[in-house]
């Protein structure tokens, strides 16, 4: 039978500090929290003013739009029933009440409705302050309550998690009178706490998208300068390749991320002033929706790339194997020209790094680097782009990325642009997927617009025509993903990177990407045999898979004793074999007999 507070109980307790054993443990603890702030003779919780409600409420919008449908269909099905659902928020400040409007005016005797102030340390023990307390869903009845005029009522209240940060957002609450049995009352704010917790999810995920949607802009306006852009949370929703490698200050950049999510309900005004001298090098801008911010851009000045070698790219593009030598010596010659370059080559093969590179290795590497998506460009757009970023400062480059997708209207605009540009300075790069020239002949692609852009051009062959270099960028990508991931480096059998070698990887190296990172996901070990490679890969290495039965039999050995922690008894045993035949194949393939998980 559950244990039941009386008046007795709390007078004893009040006047002598005697301790019944009727007393849950956590209604004695927080009556002893009480206790010390010397509240006990309150008759109401403390009543924020008009002003401070409206700025508590414009504060706490984000929860209260979660809350809106929640509060909706409770205040309908509660309607009758003596009960009331209030919403506060993490300070305990009732934002909003429906229910039941007998019992909705009888909780205006003790402030128990919009703008009442229910933490602890103002009232004492009650469901809302208790349950922010605690951080858990609390039930408080009657003479539970630690001052003695809100004993009239019993209450139910849980707390709601931010989905963005799992930090205390708010609190729902069912009250109800005293005298009255309610069964239930905890079950239902706790489904009403996560009703508005699937809510805030849905909103956060929405948010993300509109960041991810409002990226275009950001790239057109700044081009493919490092950036990063963080949700209101301070969570990665995309970063480009080269942001981790520049900005190196880590912990100026944890300590931004952390203060994100104190200031998000502010001002973006207010946002971007706080937030502006945390990374020194870098531009931010606030990025907000119907004037509430919901994230942040962050972009690498270029005098953050100045201490980088002019030319270290294309030294780093031209190490990998004999046709990317040769492209590289091509594209250091032009870097140190003016000269509009045409890159051409298939998806993924990396004609952006390329660009980049060329850029950096020139002597106008301080200057803004540009960049058009022309395959999204209408030319209403392009017009009210061109206006807004007004292009045209001398030093920098211009990038059109695919300007083969465009119409012919917006061709004829980038006609003018691109000589517009040229004179007053900028270089222009573009790139395509297709070869220009081709669609030129085949009047698909402007000739005045070709030869102004396609004053040299270099093309960046597909991986499968060079299958030397597969391997050295596989190594390098790696390296790539483990210093952005801070995690291990995957090992491959020789069959499993035969296997490699012999695919046509038709998504060139954003196809080899995606690879490492699903594989390092999915393996337990880091060690990939051919069998753990998607089928495609075991396909293209035909009949003569590459892989030795002393290659599969070191992959089961290795995953035996990752599997059982390093404990070699038990990994010969789920092997089937003695653990002095274990102890001789170890040797027999250079495992170490020391290994732990």
């Amino acid at each position: 039978m559950a244990q039941v507070v009386t008046k007795r109980d709390w007078e004893e307790f009040m006047a002598f500090g005697r301790v019944s054993p009727n007393i849950r443990q956590e209604v004695l603890q927080s009556w002893r929290r009480s206790a010390d702030r010397q509240i006990g003779k309150l008759k109401q919780a403390p009543l924020l003013t008009e002003e401070g409600l409206l700025t508590q409420r414009a504060l706490a919008r984000r929860l209260r739009n979660g809350a809106r449908t929640a509060l909706s269909r409770a205040g309908k099905l509660l309607g009758g029933t003596d009960n009331i659902l209030l919403l506060c928020d993490r300070t305990g400040v009732v934002l909003d009440a429906v229910g039941d409007e007998a019992t909705l005016a009888r909780g205006q005797e003790n402030h128990l409705h919009l703008g009442g102030h229910w933490t602890e340390d103002v009232i004492g023990t009650n469901a809302i302050g208790t349950a922010i307390q605690l951080g858990r869903p609390v039930e408080v009845h009657e003479a539970e309550h630690f001052c003695e005029e809100i004993q009239r009522w019993n209450c139910a209240a849980t707390p709601i998690a931010d989905p963005a940060t799992g930090q205390l957002l708010g609190v729902v609450d069912i009250s109800w009178p005293s005298g009255i049995a309610q069964a239930n009352a905890t079950a239902l704010s706790a489904a009403l706490a996560m009703q508005v917790e699937t809510e805030l999810t849905r909103l956060l995920d929405r948010e993300r998208e509109t960041l991810m949607e409002r990226l275009h802009v950001r790239r057109l306006r700044r081009g493919n300068e490092p950036m990063l852009i963080v949700d209101r949370s301070g969570a990665d929703v995309f970063a480009t390749e080269d942001f981790a490698r520049f900005c190196d200050d880590d912990r100026a950049l944890s300590e931004l991320r952390g203060r994100i999510p104190d200031l998000i309900d502010q001002t973006p005004d207010t946002i971007a002033e706080a937030l502006s001298d945390c990374l020194p090098g870098t531009d931010m801008e606030v990025v907000a929706e119907q004037d509430d911010a919901i994230g942040v851009v962050i972009f690498l000045r270029s005098t953050r790339l100045r201490g980088v070698e002019p030319g270290a790219q294309l030294a780093k593009i031209g190490a990998v194997g004999s046709a990317s030598s040769i492209l590289s010596i091509q594209a250091q010659r032009l870097a140190q020209t003016n000269i509009p370059l045409l890159i051409e080559g298939e998806t993924g093969t990396g004609k952006t790094y390329l660009a980049q590179a060329v850029h950096r290795a020139s002597p106008q590497a301080d200057g803004p680097f540009e960049m058009i998506d022309c395959s999204r460009l209408s030319a209403i757009r392009l017009r009210e782009d061109v206006a807004q970023r007004k292009i045209g400062a001398s030093n920098g480059v211009l990038c059109l990325n695919d300007p083969g997708a465009a119409s012919p209207d917006v061709q004829k605009l980038l006609l003018n642009l691109v000589e517009d540009v040229s004179c007053e300075g900028m270089r222009v790069i573009a790139l395509s997927t297709r070869s220009l020239y081709d669609e030129m002949k085949c009047g698909g692609f402007r000739g005045d617009l070709f030869y102004r852009i396609a004053g040299a051009r270099l093309e960046i062959r597909p991986l499968r025509d060079r299958q030397d270099e597969i391997e050295p960028l596989l190594r390098q990508l790696m390296l790539r993903h483990a210093t952005q991931t801070k995690g291990r480096e995957l090992k491959f059998t020789s069959g499993a990177m035969a296997a490699l070698r012999s695919y046509d990887w038709p998504g060139n190296l954003l196809e080899m990407a995606n690879l490492i990172a699903a594989l390092d996901a999915l393996s337990p070990t880091g060690l990939i045999d051919e069998r753990t490679l998607p089928p495609e890969f075991r396909k293209a290495s035909g009949p003569d898979r590459g892989e030795t039965l002393r290659d599969r039999e070191r992959v089961e050995i290795i995953g035996a004793i990752e599997a059982e922690g390093g404990n070699l008894s038990k990994a010969a045993q789920r092997l089937g074999i003695a653990r002095s035949t274990l102890y001789l194949k170890l040797d027999s393939y250079g495992i170490p007999r020391t290994r732990h998980s």
